[in-house]
């Protein structure tokens, strides 16, 4: 089998069995506790962060980025993404919290 079959373009559609082991890692999240994170926290996590300048990565460096992936790497990540979210409301976009 030659080296170039194992690569695999970022920017298409992953193979099902990446998309598998996302699951599993989900899996692994919420058998640790952790019910809150999805496949999609995962994909989106190794898409703007941990892939996000790459074009082409093998099939065995994909495994092992979302084997490897901690729940304190993607909590911090989501932590960081909610903060900037919350930066661009306005004080409106709380109210309900803030009436009750």
């Amino acid at each position: 089998m030659d080296v170039k079959e194992l690569e695999i373009k970022v920017n298409q559609d992953l193979p099902i069995d990446i998309l598998f082991l996302m699951r599993v890692k989900a899996h692994e999240f919420k058998k640790e506790g952790v019910h809150t994170i999805n496949i999609e926290d995962i994909k989106e996590y190794l898409y703007e962060v941990k892939w996000k300048n790459i074009k082409e990565l093998s099939m065995c460096e994909m495994i092992d980025d979302i084997m490897s992936l901690s729940f304190s790497t993607l909590f911090d990540y989501l932590k960081v993404k909610v903060i900037k979210e919350a930066s661009s409301l306005k004080i409106d976009d709380f109210q309900d919290l803030i009436s009750k």
